[in-house]
């Protein structure tokens, strides 16, 4: 395995960052569509909303004791594959409750997930360079917000609601199996 130069295993880790910021904001938009097809009121639609930040927090307390004893390439990868099987779910899910419990696995997943992406910058970047490293991961929030947000709602209004889940589950799988190729082992944090 032949890992990328800082630049690409940056836009790497920053593209994961990408898919799974997307997806937890792309349900909030699409809120009057799922409520009308899912036949649910605004409380049943913000709970799909916080179960992600919910699901999220408490697996980042729970991860937080753990994470560091382990190389962070084969956690990334697994934390990752789970996020991509929660988006999955996502897509498939017709009832408020399956949506509910995808929401909450995709939360646990990728919400760690992006927390291992900034140790992993912290660890494989030199402290000369980490600020302007942070910062490219750090633009994928912003990207999110800009194009994965309002594509993921023009999807959704051309075919149906769950098409933005397809497409980042297909994007997130080409970003795992370039993961699995490039990013190196990191046992030393």
């Amino acid at each position: 395995m032949k890992s990328l130069p800082e630049r690409g295993l940056l836009l790497l880790l920053a593209a994961v960052q990408f898919t799974h910021i997307t997806d937890f904001m792309i349900l909030m938009p699409l809120g009057p569509q799922l409520m009308r097809e899912l036949e649910i009121g605004p409380g049943r639609f913000s709970a799909l909303v916080s179960s992600y930040t919910l699901a999220a927090g408490v697996a980042g307390l729970l991860a937080a004791p753990f994470l560091d004893r382990y190389d962070r390439r084969p956690l990334l990868l697994k934390l990752y594959a789970g996020f991509i099987v929660g988006t999955i779910a996502c897509a498939t899910a017709h009832s408020f409750l399956a949506l509910l419990l995808a929401r909450a696995l995709c939360g646990a997943f990728g919400g760690v997930a992006g927390a291992v992406v900034l140790a992993i910058v912290s660890d494989l970047v030199p402290p000369a360079r980490r600020a302007s490293a942070m910062g490219i991961i750090m633009t994928a929030f912003s990207a999110a917000a800009a194009l994965g947000v309002p594509f993921g709602l023009y999807l959704s209004q051309r075919i149906n609601w769950e098409a933005p889940f397809w497409l980042l589950a297909g994007l997130s799988a080409v970003t795992w199996l370039a993961l699995y190729r490039q990013l190196p082992p990191v046992r030393h944090h």
